[in-house]
């Protein structure tokens, strides 16, 4: 498998607002540009989640000095609003022949059922219909897709860990609703030449312990740097502890989370990595390079 000289990552949006940069715009959600360099010295850029909306993200790309013009490739985590919506505006910003890469059930509907009984729309906002008539190819894929040299779309990730689903999510078959896994939530990993592997996640909903142990059976690779959110903001300390763990005996070596994460997480994974920790924001830039 292919791997890159170096993986340069912009955080574009997320639930925080950066200071480095005046007038950056945070917002719950997440968006990610990658650029990378492969062994031949040529720069591929792809995007990875497009927040709730695109109107931050555009902002924020203006202040940030940045572009999507050579965006050829948008790989969504999973279908929840916060990571999809911006999706459809954003893709009016972009030339035609951006493909999108996601999960089979990016579309399918998605409700979040709240201790009160309420119901949340948190599915999709648009249809895949609107997003063909902009000229934009979506792709499904439960399998491995290499979306860039070196850079690959994990698809569906098994679920073997203890770590379990986020309750109160439903969806929709033959009019009836039913529990949702959230089965299409993934992540990408990035090889970066004699330095390891840097994951990236949306949410990690099917498990970061999962998806890291998916990456290692894949690649057989040392897994250096995870970046994104855990969604570990509603899990009790025993959990959040027993991921951490196993994140230390993967050989996780540095952690650049936010989003989802949670405070309490945040602060455990301090605690566990110092210097070794950073929490993302907008306007956060980090590169990674060969050795």
């Amino acid at each position: 498998m292919s791997k890159v000289l170096s993986c340069s990552l912009t955080v574009l949006l997320d639930d925080q607002a950066g200071y480095g940069v005046r007038g950056l715009l945070g917002q719950h959600g997440l968006s990610v540009l990658v650029n990378v360099v492969d062994a031949s010295g040529r720069s591929h850029s792809l995007l990875f989640d497009t927040g709730q909306s695109s109107k931050p993200i555009l902002h924020n790309l203006e202040l940030l000095e940045a572009s999507l013009k050579s965006v050829n490739v948008i790989a969504i985590s999973h279908r929840h609003y916060d990571h999809s919506g911006g999706l459809l505006d954003l893709a009016r910003a972009l030339r035609k022949g951006v493909r999108v890469i996601t999960h089979p059930d990016f579309f399918k509907p998605c409700i979040r059922v709240r201790d009160d009984g309420s119901r949340l729309d948190i599915g999709v906002p648009y249809s895949q219909e609107e997003l063909e008539r902009l000229g934009i190819t979506v792709m499904f894929a439960k399998n491995v897709v290499e979306v860039a040299p070196g850079v690959f779309f994990l698809g569906e990730i098994p679920r073997k860990s203890f770590e379990t689903s986020p309750k109160g999510m439903y969806t929709f078959e033959n009019g009836e609703m039913i529990p949702d896994p959230l089965a299409d939530d993934t992540a990408l990993a990035i090889q970066v030449e004699n330095l390891g592997i840097v994951v990236i996640a949306g949410c990690s909903h099917s498990g970061i312990v999962n998806i890291l142990s998916y990456v290692q059976e894949l690649f057989g690779s040392e897994i250096y740097a995870v970046l994104g959110g855990l969604h570990l903001l509603s899990r009790s300390e025993e959990y959040i502890r027993r991921v951490i763990e196993e994140m230390r005996k993967i050989g996780v070596r540095e952690v650049h989370v936010g989003h989802c994460t949670g405070f309490e997480a945040e602060c455990m994974l301090l605690q566990e990595f110092g210097s070794r920790f950073k929490r993302i924001y907008s306007g956060y830039r980090v590169t990674f390079k060969s050795n």
